[in-house]
């Protein structure tokens, strides 16, 4: 996920481990050895037991599931974070006691024992706890795997998740009401916490160990890693297809201006053909009733020199007829 830093700082001279007693008070161990300088102990049944370190890739696998949590609390801040070497009592029904500092806890808000800011331990029963499983010895992997299994369980601590590098190693439990510990059923490869409603994530990305990126596209984690990426992409998206979309409406509205623009330069371009056309049929009817004015003239004329021509015949008749008449006797 992020880009974590795994080393930590080292002394530039060695210092070599106190010697542990055989055995210690409770009270003593409260006073003397709970915030050691030099040591992360435990107390378990009188005796002081050094936290085991775990190697690097488990570390890795460890970091990656707390980022995921914490993910998942600034989505839902259900719970106060137990952080690593804070430790808490553990009163066991058989009497004994011991004292834990686990690598991780969380205390859901429901809890009736919340820890104060200003506390070094804890005097409640967290509900998530969580160890790194160290390998390097039998001993070790017996004090996580079966001791504090039975321990948590015991004092009613609800959910345990032990993790490692390989995945044969990893462990998920779940306090069942017979108040033992059984294995958190898989849902499709996914595993999903009880104490924390929506919390999940799939076993198989404990060692893939998904980017962020990756993370808030996954249906399985989109809803509380970086939602607000989600919701702002969500909200971009429909920015675009808002643009887009008045980009379409606007070319659509250009095309159509377009049309009209065509369809109005074909009926201006009718209109005027229909005008040249009306204008040239005056023209030929002008040029007609001309031609026909002009043949009524002609026909007129015509006539007229008909008439007078007529006239004169009738003329030259009447003076022919007279001649006849007055001939000799």
């Amino acid at each position: 996920m992020s880009n974590l830093a795994y080393t930590w700082p080292t002394s530039s001279e060695p210092s070599e481990s106190p010697l542990l007693p055989s055995s210690v008070t409770e009270q003593t161990y409260w006073t003397e050895w709970y915030e050691h300088p030099d040591l992360n102990l435990e107390w378990h049944e009188g005796r002081l037991e050094e936290v085991p370190v775990s190697d690097q890739l488990t570390v890795q696998v460890h970091f990656w599931l707390l980022e995921l949590l914490l993910h998942y609390l600034r989505r839902h801040p259900d719970a106060q974070i137990l952080a690593l070497e804070t430790g808490f009592r553990l009163a066991l029904p058989d009497g004994k006691v011991s004292i834990r500092k686990p690598d991780l806890g969380f205390i859901h808000r429901d809890n009736p024992i919340q820890r104060a800011d200003t506390e070094r331990s804890y005097t409640g029963i967290p509900d998530l706890l969580i160890e790194a499983l160290s390998d390097s010895t039998q001993a070790n992997r017996q004090r996580d795997e079966v001791t504090k299994k039975d321990e948590y369980a015991a004092v009613g601590v609800r959910e345990y998740y032990i993790l490692h590098h390989d995945p044969a190693c990893l462990a998920f439990y779940t306090r069942a009401a017979s108040g033992l510990y059984v294995p958190i059923p898989l849902q499709e490869g996914v595993i999903h916490s009880r104490v924390f409603p929506g919390f999940r994530f799939r076993r198989a990305d404990l060692q893939r160990r998904p980017s962020l990126t990756e993370l808030r596209k996954d249906p399985i984690y989109a809803h509380f890693v970086l939602p607000e990426w989600r919701e702002a992409e969500a909200v971009a998206e429909q920015a675009r297809a808002i643009a887009e979309q008045a980009q379409t409406q606007a070319e659509q509205a250009r095309a159509q201006a377009e049309q009209e623009r065509h369809r109005r330069e074909v009926a201006e371009a009718q209109a005027n053909e229909e005008r040249q056309q009306r204008q040239q049929e005056r023209q030929q009817r002008e040029a007609a009733e001309a031609r026909a004015y002009e043949e009524r003239q002609q026909r007129q004329q015509e006539r007229q020199q008909r008439e007078a021509a007529e006239a004169r015949l009738a003329e030259l008749e009447a003076l022919l007829a007279q001649g006849h008449t007055e001939g000799p006797q």
